[in-house]
């Protein structure tokens, strides 16, 4: 889905220095009581307490480390009294309620173990955690298109938790600063920042900020190979880097990829790749997490290449190649985590908490995968209808997935930092027309948590229900020019799978292809903003005919349509305005 592309706006929050006290105090900005040997501030907080006389940092200056690093929040905000009790709350509901959720299901040592002992002196990372707890808590998301987003809230309308959250997401910003314009700045700790200053942009639905954060953590976790490489890093930190820091990343870059514009990490080690068996889940994990990203890249070039060299007769042989290769790749994944599973259960037939998570959605995942793969060479939307089974996977899969995440009253959370069931879903509900399993991916995404990571859930499940009615709106009219009922036959296919579905095939009375024609699917879609362009192949006639106003948000709607003359195909664009 192609998006024009905005310049996100960036700012600074300024806030005075302290000139007395400890140097935790004063690298938070607040007014130290110095009371030694620990004054009350650090010691109420949970804070390392250090005055003049200790060292703050324990690895050599970095001077060069950029002091880009992190975008700094838009508004100017101040600490109210009692400020301590609350810290102390929010780092209880924190580690209570929130880190679980956070890693979906794995990696919660990172969430619950590492990042809240690395807290306890570093306040940096403190104000971070509990400004991710505040807006876990109290959430209030920016739930736009990316790179689509209306003015920014102004700070006099944000509720009272928002602003405190940004407090703290300010000062471990003014922290992080200040390490790095006196040279003391640690770049693990950098790093370690940079996830959670990820996390908090994220939970807001700000993806443009945490885009450049993902970028700016590529580069630190660049900078940190190469100091492992020369033993300037330890042991256990170099592990940590490889085990859990860069594959969190990949995940992450991962789901930016479908974000326009986004570019793979050059982290990512496809040649590398592994599939003929895996130790863990974590391997699987990491396994489809590399082979998804290619999928999607290959999606991408093969959607230039048609749109340049004019459609599916044109297709040039070494994508024929490469489409095989990555279907012959996704087969020896699914055998090989096939037999993993096998092994596991053999092992302990009692599951294990994290693979209650984890199995359906790396299953939704390769399934997702594969559809990608399948429909890239070709405009014809039709291609799809061979794929019934893969959309049924993604729809069983990922109820599972969401039945293990929901909250203890019922409820999904918020959010999620992770590779959550958002992506395959919405490949569900765009391309398969079976109307009942349609509707059933539609229902699961508005229950999904509306965040994942890089992927926001309520717009896209917008797009997918628009796509859905102008598809099966198309297909009555042009089933009754030929004396055929469709919108009976929907009907009766979405009664037919009301409750559980059952058996290893979706049963329909005839053929999705007379029900939703070539004709009436959409093979290509996108969203723009009037205020911000047009794209490449929409008239101003096609927008100004509806009378919009600038901030009009429309989709473009690409298909398929017989040149009456010649009979072949042609790609044919409309746009019709859209309200979300």
């Amino acid at each position: 889905m192609a998006i024009n592309r905005t310049t996100p706006p960036s700012g600074r929050i300024g806030s005075s220095k302290s000139r007395s006290g400890c140097k935790t105090c004063k690298i938070r900005r607040v007014k130290c009581g110095e009371e030694k040997p620990s004054c009350l501030r650090c010691t109420s907080t949970g804070r390392k307490c250090d005055f003049e006389n200790n060292a703050i940092g324990t690895s050599p200056p970095t001077p060069s480390m950029p002091t880009s690093l992190i975008p700094s929040p838009s508004h100017t905000l101040s600490s109210s009294p009692n400020s301590g009790r609350r810290e102390r709350r929010a780092f209880g509901y924190y580690f209570q309620h929130a880190a679980q959720y956070l890693s979906g299901g794995m990696d919660i040592d990172f969430w619950t173990g590492v990042a809240p002992q690395i807290c306890r002196t570093e306040p940096a990372v403190w104000d971070a955690i509990i400004a991710i707890s505040a807006l876990f808590e109290y959430p209030e998301q920016c739930l736009d298109f990316t790179f689509l987003r209306h003015k920014q809230k102004d700070a006099h309308l944000l509720k009272q938790s928002q602003k405190e959250a940004l407090v703290w997401y300010s000062r471990s910003i003014s922290s992080i600063h200040s390490q790095i314009e006196r040279g003391s700045a640690d770049p693990y700790i950098a790093l370690i920042s940079c996830v959670l200053f990820i996390c908090v942009e994220t939970i807001q639905g700000r993806m443009e900020e945490a885009l450049q954060l993902l970028r700016q953590g590529m580069s630190l976790i660049l900078d940190l190979r190469v100091k492992a490489l020369h033993g300037t890093v330890s042991a256990s930190k170099a592990a940590l880097l490889e085990n859990t820091i860069i594959p969190l990343f990949l995940r992450l870059n991962t789901i930016a990829l479908t974000i326009s514009g986004t570019q793979p990490s050059e982290l990512f080690s496809f040649e590398n790749n592994k599939y003929d068996g895996f130790s863990s889940l974590g391997s699987a994990r990491q396994s489809i997490t590399t082979l998804g990203a290619e999928c999607i890249l290959f999606q991408r070039d093969a959607g230039v290449h048609l749109q340049a060299f004019g459609g599916d007769v044109c297709v040039s042989q070494d994508l024929f190649i490469k489409q095989q290769e990555l279907q012959d790749r996704l087969a020896r994944w699914k055998k090989a985590y096939t037999d993993l599973c096998q092994s596991l259960r053999h092992k302990s037939p009692i599951p294990l908490e994290y693979s209650i998570y984890t199995e359906p959605t790396l299953l939704a995942y390769h399934a997702a995968a594969s559809v990608y793969v399948a429909g890239s060479l070709t405009k014809h939307e039709t291609v799809y209808d061979d794929y019934l089974d893969d959309f049924r996977v993604i729809v069983e899969q990922s109820s599972l997935t969401l039945d293990a995440s929901k909250k203890p009253n019922g409820a999904q959370p918020p959010f999620t930092f992770e590779m959550g069931v958002g992506l395959p879903l919405f490949v569900a509900a765009a391309k398969c027309r079976h109307p009942g399993l349609r509707r059933r991916a539609l229902q699961l995404l508005r229950r999904a948590p509306p965040v994942q990571g890089f992927y926001k859930c309520p717009p896209v499940t917008a797009l997918a229900e628009h796509l859905m009615q102008v598809e099966e709106g198309h297909s009555i009219v042009l089933n009754k020019a030929v004396g055929q009922d469709a919108a009976a036959e929907i009907a009766a296919i979405v009664a037919s799978q009301q409750g559980p579905l059952s058996g290893n095939h979706v049963n329909e009375t005839i053929p999705l292809s007379l029900i939703i024609p070539e004709e009436a699917r959409i093979c290509d879609t996108g969203v723009f903003r009037l205020r911000d362009g047009l794209p490449y192949d929409v008239c101003e006639d096609d927008v100004m005919k509806w009378n919009p106003g600038p901030e009009q948000l429309f989709m473009t709607l690409r298909r398929l349509r017989r040149d009456p003359v010649t009979t072949s195909w042609e790609v044919y664009c409309d746009c019709i305005p859209m309200n979300f």
